[in-house]
């Protein structure tokens, strides 16, 4: 033995966890907000997101690369407990819902954009639910495809079946069907449209 002494790992998984922590902050913010949660709402749920992952023990047996998408499956977990109390309150989900946030406000500044936009995400509503949460977790989130198969506790293999079948079916909505200003970058990115069908 050398003398030298390896560092608690706990030190090292709550070092990994604070830096998380700065970075998504915001990025889970935008998670919540964008599957309509409410700005306050919202940002409560970010705090209850990192409360539980700082007291998880499974902290220490996450890959330091795979900790983002962990981060998110807790979030998602936390999204769903408050979908489910929200729907129980019937009356104030009703005006919750039509609240937006100064921020979501300012994405999407011209008016254009804002009907674009609605027209993508009344396309992407109409997929099946896991299918359109898988396009949300890819698209919006920027998860890799393993990233959201660890956050939705689903095969890889699942999730590019299913992405693949939902990215044909917005493509048939969208650039078939659907009106000649869907954003370019949509349809390359997310329909992935080539010459060649």
């Amino acid at each position: 033995m050398t003398g030298t002494t390896k560092p608690h790992p706990h030190k090292e998984v709550g070092a990994d966890l604070a830096d998380l922590f700065r970075n998504e902050a915001r990025g889970l913010l935008g998670f919540f907000i964008l599957r309509d949660v409410p700005a306050d709402d919202a940002a409560d749920l970010v705090s209850e997101t990192f409360l539980t992952a700082w007291q998880s023990n499974t902290t220490r047996t996450i890959e330091p690369d795979m900790l983002r998408a962990w981060l998110f499956g807790i979030a998602r977990k936390k999204l769903s407990q408050h979908l489910r109390g929200r729907t129980r309150r019937t009356a104030l989900s009703a005006r919750l819902r039509l609240t937006v946030s100064a921020d979501a406000l300012e994405q999407h500044a011209s008016t254009e954009n804002m009907e674009r936009d609605a027209y993508v995400r009344a396309a992407i509503e109409r997929l099946p639910e896991m299918d359109r949460e898988i396009v949300r977790l890819v698209y919006w989130d920027g998860f890799t495809q393993e990233e959201v198969a660890l956050i939705l506790g689903k095969r890889a293999t699942s999730v590019r079946a299913r992405l693949s079948r939902a990215r044909k079916v917005l493509h048939e909505q969208l650039v078939d069907k659907g009106p000649s200003d869907v954003p370019d970058a949509f349809r390359g990115r997310v329909i992935g449209v080539t010459d060649a069908r």
